[in-house]
């Protein structure tokens, strides 16, 4: 009884303590992205959007695995001085950032691939120092690091709403590149602060044998986030920007309910990394069905809000709502389980079997392209979701 007294009080103790800071950084995420389609077109919207979704999957590649690798070799091996080694990731990644932005000032890009760019290297910046703030149980801190890109576009926002600015989009461009900038610094600074080896010994030896480990976690890392997160790559080039604007729209609303499973899991990544079993079961199925029924709820409070701030904007596709709802628990389970599979070393076996998926299903889109709708690539992706959520348990 004492045990489970003090258990209780610790777990109280951690919300306390991760609440505040989640509910900045995630409530942030989650108007941000809404708000932010009131000062901009369908298209622009869908623009922004698909070059999110499409810098969020190259991340996975730009990263090198490195944000699945440092919790593999800080907490299970317990080899401190490979930290180094990670922040000097910065060192390449403020290089192309100043290429980037020379490019894009002088024209040589446009802003669609300018977009790509930033949200790919500052989306493998925050999941890699993310990821070192986790592991050393600053989890409040690691959250404000994820959802860094969403403060800029909230700044964005705050500038354009009261001086009724039209170029919300460059602007947005501009800030992103700043604050790219500044990341990147920052991961040298940091470098630079801890170092105790040489920039060809960090190369030679630790580089070597981290790349060698995190290779797999790449390949997962595109088979999940293509899984996960590429409907709005699909519906670009099948349907177009506008329709990419308004199936983000409704999956920004009905994704709120995946703040759940995050909050939790940035605030017992340490504990949960390391847990046994049993106990991991009991918390994923209590996460999937707390965000089920966070969806649902955003299913009677979505329409209000739109109506309210959007000025007729539709959001009466009741079946596209509910097919993106249905999507959510599934989601997050497959996200739980990378997790565990990672843990296990079976990134392998997972890799070939929601590799199948991951190629079949641009396949299936191909067969049906003549009669693709919002609805029906949302049914077609909901179910491949499930086939590879199934797949996982069953590895496991």
């Amino acid at each position: 009884m004492i045990s489970i007294m003090q258990d209780t009080g610790a777990l109280l103790k951690r919300i306390k303590h991760n609440l505040l800071f989640f509910t900045l950084s995630k409530g942030v995420a989650f108007l941000a992205p809404i708000f932010f389609l009131k000062f901009v077109s369908l298209e622009e919207y869908g623009v922004v959007e698909f070059s999110y979704a499409f810098g969020s999957v190259a991340a996975v590649i730009a990263s090198l695995g490195l944000a699945g690798a440092y919790p593999y070799f800080l907490l299970k091996r317990e080899e401190r001085e490979k930290q180094q080694t990670f922040l000097f990731y910065g060192i390449p990644v403020l290089g192309l950032s100043v290429i980037a932005c020379l490019l894009r000032w002088t024209g040589l890009i446009n802003t669609q691939i300018s977009l790509i760019i930033l949200f790919t290297l500052i989306f493998a910046l925050q999941r890699i120092y993310s990821s070192i703030l986790k592991s050393e149980g600053k989890g409040h801190l690691g959250v404000l690091i994820d959802g860094g890109y969403y403060f800029i576009l909230t700044v964005v926002i705050l500038i354009v709403w009261p001086l009724h600015l039209m170029q919300a989009v460059r602007l947005l461009e501009g800030m992103m590149q700043a604050y790219l900038l500044v990341l990147s610094g920052f991961f040298l600074w940091r470098f630079l602060c801890m170092r105790t080896k040489t920039i060809s010994a960090i190369i030679r030896e630790d580089c070597r044998e981290i790349l060698y480990f995190s290779s797999q976690m790449i390949i997962s890392g595109i088979v999940i986030y293509w899984l996960t997160s590429c409907a709005r790559i699909y519906i670009k080039y099948f349907l177009g920007y506008e329709q990419v604007g308004i199936y983000s729209l409704y999956y920004r609303f009905a994704g709120i309910a995946i703040v759940i499973h995050q909050f939790m899991y940035i605030a017992f990544f340490k504990q949960l990394y390391m847990a046994n079993p049993r106990k991991m079961d009991n918390y994923y199925l209590t996460v999937m069905g707390l965000v089920f029924g966070g969806s649902l709820c955003c299913f009677f409070f979505a329409p209000l809000l739109s109506h309210f701030f959007f000025d007729g904007t539709n959001m009466g596709n009741s079946r596209l709502f509910l097919l993106l709802i249905f999507q959510m628990p599934i989601w997050v389970g497959i996200s739980l389980c990378e997790g565990v599979v990672s843990r296990e070393n079976m990134v392998r076996q997972m890799n070939f079997r929601i590799g199948a998926l991951v190629l079949l299903f641009p396949l299936v889109l191909l067969l049906i392209r003549n009669h693709l709708s919002l609805e029906l690539f949302a049914l077609i992706n909901g179910v491949f979701f499930v086939m590879a959520f199934g797949l996982q348990l069953w590895l496991l």
